[in-house]
């Protein structure tokens, strides 16, 4: 029976390291071609032609380099957000997200699982179940297909943020994995301070951050700073509720001086009332915090609505003025493209007979 090719993108460069060395190669070839695979971003092994063809010819019978199938790219007419719909090899799909900042920045919005545990009541990604974690390179593919096009516009990616499919603390270790690759100096070398972690707030997994000390930025999925209405958005709350999350934040501070973000999706006639605002105030005093106000995206399958903007100007103005929040507004980008990270695989699977 053959054995299966090696996934190159799976490995990180001490892994690629003993790879070659098994092949009979020199240990050095495994960080020149680490640096083929993640500077040069290279899709051929031809192409690495500091290596013998001898060398590249055993490399092709024993490795591959996976690449990912592009199903739909949509740009935004309004703000030039783009979107992109991926095919892995097993026929799934996930979603990645380009924003374009009016500054020359580009970051990139990415998925860590192909659907969703958590099942957050406003997100169309939930809605679809979970099916598996993403392996370590269809993570850092998705950063890699966005760089080799933004290099040919001659500009690149600043800041990569886990905000797209998935719970990325519930595929910690291949996220990890992942980041090790993306901020090593021989590759793309992505500093992980500017790479953010989106979460609902899988408490032990912080607590793994921190032991590992990964400098990354954190963005806690806070929607309501009530238990029984988190309950109800945020099932995940019921394992892991504010008082549990706020002392591993409050040490996660401790330890790294990071600001924390704090999103919260304005919901109307959910989360957006004077005790809301208090509660949620009271939660992010204790931080050196930034929250982001999110007015809610119009999910098919969900009642969930946005809240009027007489309603948002006056919550955003108590949090400011009377409670002394640190508030920022996030307009939501793609709105014409099915902006909403979930949205774009929702409607492209296929009806089930």
């Amino acid at each position: 029976m053959m054995s299966e090719k090696i996934n190159l993108l799976n490995l990180n460069q001490q892994e690629l390291e003993e790879f070659v060395v098994s092949l009979g190669m020199k240990k050095f070839y495994g960080k020149q071609l680490f640096n083929w695979l993640h500077k040069k971003i290279v899709r051929d092994l031809n192409e690495v032609t500091n290596l013998s063809l001898k060398d590249r010819e055993l490399l092709t019978e024993k490795a591959y380099i996976p690449f990912l199938n592009l199903l739909k790219h949509q740009i935004s007419k309004i703000d030039k957000t783009e979107k992109f719909l991926f095919q892995l090899e097993d026929g799934n799909t996930i979603e990645t997200v380009l924003l374009r900042h009016k500054d020359k920045r580009n970051t990139l919005c990415i998925s860590s699982q192909v659907g969703c545990a958590v099942k957050c009541a406003f997100c169309a990604t939930g809605q679809g179940g979970f099916v598996r974690d993403l392996n370590v390179s269809e993570i850092i593919n998705q950063v890699y297909t966005i760089e080799r096009r933004l290099v040919k516009q001659g500009t690149n990616l600043n800041n990569i943020v886990f905000m797209g499919m998935g719970e990325p603390l519930l595929n910690l270790t291949n996220v990890l994995k992942a980041l090790e690759i993306l901020s090593n100096e021989n590759g793309i070398n992505i500093s992980k301070r500017k790479i953010t972690i989106s979460t609902s707030g899988i408490v032990p997994n912080i607590e793994k951050i921190l032991l590992e000390k990964v400098p990354v930025e954190l963005a806690i999925s806070l929607h309501s700073a009530i238990n029984e209405k988190r309950d109800e958005i945020i099932p995940i709350n019921r394992r892991y509720p504010l008082e549990d999350l706020h002392a591993v934040l409050q040490e996660y501070q401790r330890q790294t001086k990071r600001r924390i973000t704090f999103e919260y999706i304005l919901i109307n006639n959910f989360n957006v009332s004077e005790g809301d605002a208090n509660a949620l105030a009271d939660f992010v005093h204790d931080f050196d915090h930034v929250v982001n106000l999110i007015p809610c995206n119009p999910v098919e399958g969900t009642e969930m609505t946005r809240p009027s903007d007489k309603k948002i100007e006056r919550f955003v103005n108590f949090l400011q003025n009377v409670r002394k929040v640190n508030v920022t507004i996030r307009r939501e980008k793609g709105t014409d493209i099915d902006g909403a990270c979930g949205q774009l695989r929702q409607k492209n699977k296929k009806p089930t007979k």
